[in-house]
């Protein structure tokens, strides 16, 4: 390779079963499956990934240009996440308008929330409670965790940087990290009141929440993509050890999904920083091309769903509540189905003709050729 190229991000099938794992799980929960009564888990398994996968795109920078060009980083984010969420508000927004006027004032305070991305401190201040919902949930009740990334995408970045000019001993700096992570864990630890139904300033919090994309952060650090290439990804002890480890922290996650539920103080006081760890060992052993976890999660099938899992989460809530909400009684078979299907259907033209063209900058380039053709036709009119 010439010296002069810059090495880019490798494509990871495996992130993107980890990806759809997580809302599929998210998506159980909340269509009230008894075998996922910790199916909220899967959003601090997003937060891990998206703890990683920025800091790694950040550290890959840094290596080829030494330096970090957070405005181009915050452009970049904000054409991946802003387009599908404003789709999302404006057809809430619209759907509220014409069939239950009544709530739309209610929800105005949830929209403009979900705007700025602080969706998470407005439900702490108004007390909404995430497991303790009397009534219609709101419809962006979900948009919380987004907030908190969003906010992470703001922040993180330019803390990132300074460490890596200023601090210029590795472990030295994941150990600055391995520090905050320990603060938010013991915040969360120490915030939390055993048998109280609201636990919202614990859950939406994003100081309580900051490990887990603190610990994918970390991750990053000690084992960037670019670490599994050439002769580091051909060891075959360091892929049987991936496998192993992999499998035993998926075995337990999978076990925290189905046996614990919102209620359980462990979860409060060590359980998420466990899951988030776990999440992690999942994340490293994916992120090696030929371990049988990449080979498992990296199916077509996962992919697929993977790569709109982002539209997949964004709409389901929706979905479920508002546009196709259940009239009475437990959820049927068929109703379940409609609702999935419905969720993917959108996603997937929400991701194929809104999200996608935005983040490619396709959509200028079809503006520009209407325009060139509509500039041939007037020519040719004209002759």
């Amino acid at each position: 390779m010439d010296g002069n190229e810059i090495k880019k991000n490798r494509y990871m099938p495996g992130l993107d079963g980890i990806r759809a794992l997580a809302v599929f799980v998210v998506i159980a929960y909340h269509l009230d499956f008894e075998w996922v009564s910790g199916g909220f888990l899967g959003v601090g398994v997003f937060f891990v990934l998206s703890g990683y996968l920025i800091t790694d795109l950040l550290i890959l920078e840094w290596a080829n240009t030494g330096q970090i060009n957070l405005r181009h980083f915050w452009i970049k984010r904000a054409k991946r996440l802003l387009p599908g969420q404003i789709l999302v508000l404006i057809v809430v927004a619209l759907w509220l308008l014409l069939f239950n006027f009544s709530r739309l004032d209610i929800l105005w305070g949830d929209l403009l929330a979900s705007i700025f991305y602080v969706t998470n401190w407005w439900f702490i201040f108004n007390d909404v409670g995430y497991f303790s919902n009397f009534g219609e949930p709101s419809p962006l009740l979900h948009f919380w965790s987004l907030a908190i990334e969003e906010q992470f995408y703001l922040f993180w970045p330019f803390l990132l940087l300074l460490g890596l000019r200023f601090v210029h001993n590795r472990k030295l700096f994941i150990g600055f990290i391995l520090v905050g992570t320990l603060a938010s864990a013991l915040g969360m630890a120490y915030l939390y009141q055993p048998g109280l139904m609201d636990t919202s300033r614990v859950y939406f919090g994003t100081d309580t929440r900051a490990f887990a994309l603190l610990i994918g952060a970390a991750l990053a650090l000690c084992f960037p993509s670019k670490m599994f290439e050439g002769n580091v990804a051909n060891n075959k002890y360091l892929r049987i050890s991936l496998d192993i480890v992999g499998g035993i922290s998926c075995a337990i996650l999978f076990w925290m999904i189905w046996q614990t539920n919102q209620y359980e103080a462990f979860l409060y006081r060590g359980g998420m920083v466990l899951q988030c760890i776990t999440s992690a060992v999942v994340v490293a052993a994916a992120v090696h091309p030929s371990t049988w976890i990449t080979r498992i999660l990296g199916c077509r099938l996962l992919q697929w769903l993977g790569v709109r899992s982002y539209g997949i989460y964004i709409w389901h809530y929706p979905v479920l509540v508002l546009f196709f909400p259940l009239s009475g009684g437990e959820n049927s078979i068929p109703h379940i189905l409609i609702q999935i299907g419905i969720t993917l259907l959108v996603a997937s033209i929400s991701w194929r003709f809104i999200e996608q063209p935005i983040r490619y900058g396709e959509v200028g380039s079809m503006f520009r050729g209407i325009w060139r053709f509509g500039s041939k036709e007037c020519s040719t009119t004209k002759k």
